[in-house]
């Protein structure tokens, strides 16, 4: 019998070669995984397939698409999704951004968890962040529970993105992520995933993730909140949660990023 995973890893690249390089070293696992990597039209730091193919572990195998000119991470994550569905080998699709780093048997982990939880669609964790030098800067704790993600999903998103992993029938149901709610496409798709399951996070820090000050939650933070406001109004329901969601995006929008990035420390 040849090789064959169940688990797929979706990796967006653009401009950022030795992030990619490092998150695919990251991971550490003792089973076989696939990783998928879709470039969005690089324009420099290009990917080295022969380098990534020597120095990643030997249960990954790896695959690439690439994009000739930048669509922006939705459509780079769609296209990834469109591919992967079209394997049928796929039962779950966990996700990483370049930069971030896996932490031994993270994809084990989540698989179990989905394994045990039959009415849970999505699992993300806890994350360590670290700047670009690799200093830490701080944790971040996410709820555990599917009854307090529903709730305080009406403040701001419940997963971290890079730590996500959820099984491919939830593609059957959402189909893809949305592309109408700018700089907030991973926000869009957890709303939309717990509408038909459930959701988790593992209380484990299983990704350390890079805080990059160019990143789409510092550069286009304005654009987010006005997607992540009309997100909370789409399934507003009348309640202490949603209407505090609506409060304080409101006030979060007015404010600047440093006062924003010091308020996530303490």
């Amino acid at each position: 019998m040849g090789r064959t995973s169940d688990i797929v890893v979706l990796i967006p690249h653009y401009n950022n070669f030795q992030g990619l390089l490092n998150s695919i070293k990251s991971i550490q696992e003792n089973i076989l995984i696939d990783v998928l990597i879709v470039d969005d039209g690089s324009t420099t730091n290009h990917i080295d397939e022969n380098l990534l193919v020597l120095s990643k572990p030997d249960f990954v195998e790896l695959d690439f698409i690439y994009l000739e000119q930048n669509k922006g991470i939705e459509h780079v994550l769609n296209l990834g999704l469109d591919k992967i569905k079209a394997n049928t080998k796929y039962n779950y699709v966990a996700r990483l951004d370049c930069g971030d780093l896996s932490q031994p048997n993270r994809l084990q982990i989540q698989k179990d968890y989905l394994d045990s939880n039959e009415e849970v669609g999505i699992v993300g964790s806890f994350v360590k962040f670290f700047d670009t030098d690799g200093n830490y800067v701080y944790n971040l704790e996410m709820p555990i529970d599917h009854g307090k993600i529903m709730r305080l999903m009406y403040v701001n998103a419940m997963f971290i993105h890079p730590t996500i992993m959820f099984k491919s029938k939830v593609l059957t149901k959402v189909g893809h992520y949305p592309t109408n709610y700018p700089a907030a496409e991973d926000y869009a798709f957890f709303f939309e995933i717990l509408q038909h399951f459930k959701g988790g996070n593992i209380d484990e820090y299983l990704v350390h993730c890079e805080l990059n000050p160019f990143g789409i939650s510092m550069s286009r933070r304005k654009t987010q909140v006005r997607s992540r406001l009309r997100l909370i109004l789409r399934y507003f329901k009348l309640g202490i949660y949603p209407i505090y969601g609506l409060i304080r995006n409101s006030i979060i929008y007015i404010l600047p990023n440093s006062f924003i990035l010091f308020l996530k420390k303490i």
